[in-house]
């Protein structure tokens, strides 16, 4: 008959030690997932506390969070070692030789770290803002740790991105964003009948999405305004207006699109037309016009 205490006397041979072996790896690996949870619970309800400004606290305590697992998985993989019979001392001790080998793998990681510590350090983006990286991977960012970061986009696609290769960042949740959105018309409409358009838009946005603009000095909001002509050289289709705006920042490509649509219905309404891509043939009618004939 199996007799479960009998497993505790057995001192020799390689199956006890196994057993015993197995029970002290698994007593680790239980507790390290306890002290995991403990710790992940006590760092979240430490900036619960903190009077810290919400996106750089969610950037401290992901960047804690972060050091405290890797600290604890090294301590679990330090204690574990010994329960299976390694020497952790003569480990160390050849760790010279060794890191000969594993010191050009290690290059990528130190750099990762350290390029990490200096994101966080010089606060370049915090978790919470939107951000492009390398001109190439554009959205919010989800995580900032020391090795890595985690950006997802509008479409749902999270990419892990090692910090080493973060070369250039466009951060579009700092201070003030402007709003630039441009028109082009064709050189045969009346400039002053476009600028009298634009600037009725103008004052509808400005009327009905106050609160989406960033407030000025003195307390008033910097409402759309019409720049100017901005090219009429370099364009072949016409003359291009351009509209700016000081946006806060959720709020940048949502004025950019509400400006967009309601200059194209402003103009339709008022049968001003929009430039596009034609071209224009020059020449003079039998009854002998003294103006040229423009074809679209």
């Amino acid at each position: 008959m199996f007799d479960p205490d009998r497993l505790w006397q057995l001192k020799e041979g390689p199956a006890a030690v196994a057993f015993q072996r197995a029970i002290v790896v698994f007593g680790i690996l239980l507790a390290t997932f306890i002290l995991l949870k403990i710790t992940d619970r006590l760092i979240r309800h430490f900036f619960d506390l903190a009077r810290i400004e919400e996106h750089k606290k969610k950037t401290l305590e992901t960047l804690f969070r972060s050091g405290a697992r890797y600290s604890i998985y090294l301590l679990a993989f330090l204690t574990i070692l010994p329960a299976l019979g390694v020497n952790v001392t003569a480990l160390l001790a050849s760790a010279g030789i060794v890191g000969l080998a594993v010191g050009f793998g290690a290059q990528s990681l130190v750099k990762d770290l350290i390029t990490g510590f200096f994101i966080i350090f010089e606060d370049q983006f915090r978790v919470g803002d939107f951000v492009q990286v390398n001109e190439k991977v554009s959205g919010t960012v989800e995580e900032l740790g020391l090795r890595m970061t985690t950006i997802r986009e509008w479409s749902g696609v999270k990419y892990y991105i090692a910090n080493s290769e973060i070369k250039t960042v466009r951060n579009y949740n700092r201070e003030q964003l402007r709003a630039i959105v441009t028109a082009t018309f064709p050189f045969e409409e009346n400039p002053r009948r476009i600028r009298e358009v634009l600037e009725e838009v103008c004052r509808e946005v400005e009327r009905e999405y106050y609160d989406d603009f960033l407030p000025a000095e003195d307390g008033l909001a910097e409402p759309p305004q019409i720049y100017g002509v901005t090219d009429i050289d370099k364009s072949e289709k016409g003359a291009q207006f351009t509209i700016i705006a000081k946006t806060k920042p959720a709020s940048l490509w949502k004025i950019e699109r509400i400006l967009r649509e309601k200059i194209w219905l402003a103009c339709q309404e008022r049968g001003i037309r929009l430039a596009y891509p034609r071209r224009v043939y020059e020449g003079w009618s039998e009854a002998g016009a003294d103006r040229p004939l423009l074809g679209d």
